[in-house]
């Protein structure tokens, strides 16, 4: 490492061109009534103007609705009501797929706030199974719970 001295000394010693070259400094404070004329600064904020034809790519926004979930005792009391259709769905599955085998299925049902099923999703392999619970599904009872609601129904086939 090289002492002050040294350095000095070194540095001393290497050619030095200097340009010398005009500096103006552009942070000065500007007069007020001259700020509009100049355009926006960091202190003021820019006003983008409106571009006719201008379209955002951006989906519009729709405000989330927060769901609800049915008490159990309601939820098993449709499932009731649909138990006997459920199994017809299972049974015409067979018949079409013998290599079925006893399954758990999940279908997830969403409510609109009238207890009416707006959307069945369901987690079995079989495409004729799945279309005829989502039927079944849709004809199920459900009391109005007054805002969208969801129910999860674990069906279990042997």
């Amino acid at each position: 490492m090289w002492s002050g001295a040294e350095l000095r000394a070194r540095l001393a010693a290497l050619p030095v061109t200097l340009a010398i070259l005009p500096w103006h400094c552009s942070l000065g404070l500007t007069p007020r009534d001259n700020r509009e004329a100049q355009g926006p600064s960091a202190a003021t904020s820019k006003q983008e103007a409106a571009t006719p034809g201008r379209v955002s790519s951006a989906p519009p926004h729709t405000p989330t609705v927060r769901s609800v979930t049915l008490p159990e005792e309601v939820v098993v009391k449709a499932m009731a009501a649909g138990q006997p259709t459920f199994l017809r769905c299972w049974a015409k599955a067979l018949r079409l797929d013998p290599t079925l085998t006893a399954s758990k299925v999940r279908l997830h049902l969403e409510l609109d706030e009238r207890g009416r099923v707006t959307a069945v999703q369901s987690d079995t392999e079989s495409e004729a199974l799945g279309r005829c619970l989502a039927v079944v599904a849709r004809t199920l009872p459900f009391p109005a719970p007054g805002r969208p609601a969801v129910v999860d129904l674990p069906l279990m086939f042997r």
